[in-house]
């Protein structure tokens, strides 16, 4: 039998009399209380028995040890789990987008679970590297608005890292130069298979290369040469370069029409 204590006691007293109205009844007679059913009352609920406690005893060293692998082996597979995901998505291309399905968002995942993994961290450089590489091809071909973008997405990446500024430096270098683009005609790409002899095309085709070339003399200009074929290109070049002092800076390309681009500083004096 378990006693309850007097404040136990009178906390029960209103469930008690609901529970046994015949207590209620003898209890009150005529506004005056009866001490023999009071004490009744009390003997009633006082051998009320209580609930046995549970007495959880703590955990032991093992227990915390094998809760605490476990814990760790979740951990571990996450990790496992999203750098497949991440390399996944690298392979896809998918660096940065779509939200929550790209490959920086898994890095930085697992970053989130193991700050120091090398896996992730070098995972989010390949990312910063590859959107560089993608601005300067931009900046050669002198697409500047991708160029700004690929710089963007890899400040999304890494904002700290040093090769950004070098890069974004690289473009607005470029951005201050100016383009000059000079079409090949028909009858000067015609002349490829002529023999280099003293006729009047010949003399004309000389003089259209050497006007380019002294264009680019005095801009201090470097070439993108765009030909139909590699032989096209080469021979554009040769065409210019004989007539320059030092050996002509080019970029070779395929397109369509054959053309040539001169590139040089805006403040640098231009001759048509």
């Amino acid at each position: 039998m378990t006693y309850v204590t007097s404040f136990e006691f009178f906390a029960r007293v209103p469930k008690l009399l609901k529970e046994r109205p015949l207590a209620k009844r003898f209890l009150t007679n005529n506004g005056h209380s009866s001490v023999g059913t009071l004490f009744l009352l009390v003997w009633t609920a006082s051998c009320g028995t209580v609930p046995p406690q549970n007495n959880v005893p703590p955990f032991s060293k093992s227990q915390v040890a094998e809760r605490s692998n476990a814990q760790y082996d979740q951990k571990q597979l996450a990790v496992t789990q999203l750098m497949e995901q991440a390399h996944q998505a690298m392979q896809d291309r998918l660096l940065t987008e779509p939200e929550d399905r790209n490959a920086l968002f898994y890095y930085r995942s697992v970053l989130q679970i193991d700050p120091h993994h090398h896996g992730a961290r070098e995972g989010i450089h390949q990312i910063v590297e590859l959107y560089l590489t993608w601005a300067l091809e931009a900046i050669d071909d002198l697409a500047f608005t991708k160029a700004n973008l690929w710089l963007e997405r890899a400040a999304l990446a890494d904002p700290k890292a040093p090769a950004i500024f070098t890069v974004a430096e690289r473009l607005e270098l470029k951005r201050s130069l100016s383009r000059r683009t000079i079409v090949l005609p028909e009858w000067v790409t015609s002349t490829t298979d002529l023999p280099n002899h003293d006729s009047a095309t010949q003399r004309a085709v000389n003089s259209f290369f050497q006007d380019i070339a002294a264009s680019i003399r005095q801009q201090g200009a470097t070439i993108v040469i765009y030909s139909r074929s590699d032989e096209e290109g080469r021979w554009i070049y040769q065409s210019v370069n004989q007539y320059l002092p030092q050996r002509l800076r080019a970029t070779l390309k395929l397109d369509r029409p054959a053309r040539i681009d001169l590139i040089f500083l805006a403040s640098s004096p231009t001759t048509e």
